[in-house]
């Protein structure tokens, strides 16, 4: 497929960005031919009033005799387009990984200091470079991480990486060049063989598309494939390390997500992290700019906040100390005037969307019921100043502390029923059994409270 650049096709590769209007971007300006187009079609969305902040950073590494007229090159074409250029003069160490990794060092230290807080730094890799990265690694020896070749983003410094132009081969960087009639350099070290990248550019791929026309294409295309994989299997690791289950509050054993553990991942993580776990609840994956809302106003609220941020009609997000969960608004939490249960000879209650069951053979807190009839009430049915005690616990307490205690939210307080036998609250059924009426694992009774889709299990 045949790639059309233009400045509108590279606010497109943009376009993730909620900010791409106040965003400082930064290009690593070497004067060749696809950092000096990447730089061109950046000048045009800028004087088009589509970004703000364009600035250029050129890495003099000192190992060509024509390094200084290559800076003179870029200062004269950065000049004439009228954006700011930084260069930055290194000295290479013989670090032991040959000059290659050493020249690349040194130019990753320069660019982590030249991008900005919340900025982006571009880089003109292209589809060549691509096929080029993916054979010499796999000629190397690589797994599947390396397979996927060079990333088109990434987090860098306090900014992030991106490389736009990754599935745009190297002649329709050319063309554009010649079309728009744009002045580079050819960097003489291209065609020197010792360099292996040289060697599979000059030779060995060309050898390749003789034989199998588009090879090149289908191999970054293959590398895109095994990225994404891998990038899939180190979500699934993110989330499973930030996923817990409450069910003792939430009963339909709901993955919450726990935000210190979240806070610990890279920024793009977070999101990424967030949007799988919204994705596995069946929920449309949110924003950017949504997704950074919830980074910033539910997950990174302070720790004595309760925030809730609505996704969209049906669901919200809300944060409970330490944990990140969905609600669903579509459910409509019980609510039932004090009644009795004959639980003798009616073994499910249902109460609006959930039901009452108990049963001999379930895992949880067993309760010794009595022969009378018992009584289900509300929070707003118990008396203010009633305290209890709660089996293998200490002390007495009114119903507030102990659902402080048991961590149960607020928005679920007002809908969990309370059993009594008479005046005595007996248990909570899933969070606890009263002193008095606990019971052995061979003669008590289970008491559950599930979605009513579910009582019949």
């Amino acid at each position: 497929m045949r790639t059309e650049l233009s400045a509108l096709w590279l606010l497109a590769q943009l376009a993730e960005r909620p900010d791409v209007s106040v965003c400082p971007f930064t290009v690593a300006f070497s004067g060749g031919v696809d950092s000096t187009v990447l730089l061109h079609l950046l000048a045009q969305l800028r004087d088009q009033g589509v970004v703000s902040t364009v600035r250029a950073v050129h890495v003099h590494h000192g190992i060509s005799r024509f390094a200084d007229q290559w800076v003179e090159h870029c200062q004269s074409v950065c000049q004439q387009w009228q954006i700011p250029l930084t260069v930055e003069r290194v000295t290479l160490s013989n670090s032991g990984f040959g000059l290659e990794q050493s020249a690349r060092e040194a130019r990753y230290r320069v660019f982590v200091a030249a991008v900005q807080d919340g900025g982006c730094l571009l880089q003109g890799h292209h589809q060549d470079d691509q096929a080029e990265t993916v054979l010499l690694r796999l000629f190397r020896g690589t797994g599947i991480a390396g397979v996927g070749g060079i990333p088109a983003q990434r987090s860098l410094g306090n900014g992030q990486l991106l490389r736009p132009l990754l599935t745009v081969p190297r002649a329709a960087i050319e063309a554009y060049a010649s079309t728009h009639q744009l002045r580079f350099i050819e960097d003489d070290s291209n065609s020197d063989e010792r360099f292996s990248r040289n060697f599979l550019r000059q030779r060995l791929i060309p050898m390749v598309e003789e034989r199998w026309p588009g090879a090149s294409a289908r191999l970054v295309a293959f590398a895109s494939e095994a990225s994404e994989l891998h990038q899939q299997l180190e979500i699934d690791s993110h989330l499973a390390s930030c996923v817990v289950y409450r069910p003792e509050w939430l009963l339909d054993q709901q993955p919450l997500l726990d935000c210190l553990a979240l806070l610990q991942l890279d920024h793009h993580w977070q999101r990424r992290v967030i949007r799988q776990w919204l994705h596995r609840q069946g929920i449309l994956s949110p924003s950017r700019a949504t997704l950074e809302r919830i980074i910033r106003e539910v997950v990174g609220a302070r720790i004595d906040a309760e925030p809730r941020l609505t996704l969209c009609r049906r669901y919200a997000l809300a944060r409970f100390g330490q944990t990140l969960v969905v609600l669903d608004d579509r459910i409509k939490l019980s609510a039932f005037a004090p009644m009795e249960w004959h639980w003798q000879q009616q073994p499910c209650l249902v109460l609006g969307d959930r039901a009452l069951i108990w049963s001999d053979g379930e895992r949880g807190p067993s309760v010794r019921l009595p022969d009378s009839p018992l009584i289900i009430r509300r929070r707003s049915h118990v008396a203010a100043g009633e305290k209890f005690a709660i089996a293998g616990r200490q002390g007495r307490k009114v119903l507030k502390k102990w659902l402080q205690e048991y961590n149960v939210p607020p928005w679920l307080r007002e809908s969990l029923p309370f059993i009594y036998d008479q005046e005595r609250m007996i248990a909570a059924p899933g969070l606890w059994v009263c002193e008095g009426y606990q019971a052995g694992c061979d003669d008590g009774l289970f008491i559950n409270w599930v979605p009513t889709n579910r009582s019949s299990d």
